[in-house]
């Protein structure tokens, strides 16, 4: 079962995130080891990251898993998304 309102909070912080390290999407696609069509389906919404995915992204820009979920910054986002 997919839970929309948290693929569209995942989706926004992948997408938050490129903005504050200035990468495009082919940059962090080729950081990652991510298609670019595949991370460009995320970051618009259209597919859910696999945790694998995730983690993938999260070490390219060089963060945790943790700070990628960092839950008072979703909290943010939930409120956006809303």
């Amino acid at each position: 079962m997919r839970n929309e309102k948290l693929g569209k909070i995942i989706c926004k912080r992948i997408s938050d995130l490129m903005r504050q390290n200035n990468l495009s999407v082919e940059q962090l696609a080729y950081q990652s080891g991510i298609s670019k069509g595949g991370l460009s389906e995320i970051v618009r919404y259209k597919k859910d990251p696999s945790n694998y995915t995730i983690l993938n992204i999260c070490l390219a820009l060089n963060i945790t898993m943790t700070e990628f979920f960092d839950f008072d910054e979703l909290n943010n986002y939930t409120k956006e998304i809303s």
